[in-house]
Parts: C-alpha cells; sequence; structure tokens
C-alpha cells in the first residue's frame, strides 16, 4: 500500500500549524503587553470570561431552535427585523 497525503491531509496539516502556533504565540504577546503577573492572569482571565459568555450566547440561540443553521437564521430574522424598524422609522 502506497503511503501519501491528499488535499484533506495537507490542509488538516496546515490548518493545525496555526492554531497551534497561535496558541503558544498568544501568551507571549500578552505577558510583553502586561506590566506584571497578576495582570497578566486577569487578561487571562477575562478573555476566558468573555469566551464562556460567547459560548453560553450560541447556546441559548441554540437551545431556543433546535434546528441546523440557527444562528444565521436567527442573526438575519433579527437583522431584517431591524432594518424593517429603520426604514419605517425614517419614512413614517
Amino acid at each position: 500500500m502506497k503511503k501519501q497525503l491528499g488535499l484533506f491531509d495537507l490542509t488538516m496539516i496546515c490548518v493545525s500549524f496555526v492554531i497551534g502556533m497561535g496558541i503558544f504565540r498568544a501568551p507571549v504577546n500578552v505577558a510583553k503587553a502586561t506590566p506584571d503577573v497578576l495582570t497578566y492572569f486577569l487578561c487571562w482571565a477575562a478573555g476566558g470570561l468573555v469566551a464562556f459568555c460567547g459560548a453560553l450566547t450560541y447556546a441559548e440561540i441554540g437551545s431556543r431552535t433546535p434546528a441546523t443553521g440557527v444562528t444565521t437564521k436567527y442573526f438575519l430574522t433579527r437583522i431584517i427585523r431591524l432594518l424593517l424598524l429603520l426604514l419605517i422609522a425614517l419614512f413614517w
């Protein structure tokens, strides 16, 4: 059996390199930008809190309407409603 890498394999290797380098590079940049260790850990805790809030937001949207692509449908309907409201307010 001939061993070879396909297009999907090479794509996944490139994606893993990008993600892996980001994981090991980001802490260095944050450490350089903060004056002390406490601030460094507070920045990471704040980032974790923001990520957790984002995950809860997607969980809330997904639990309201259990369907495929619900996030896109939800935001598109909200944007359309907002645009219609603005148009009505503008031309009323």
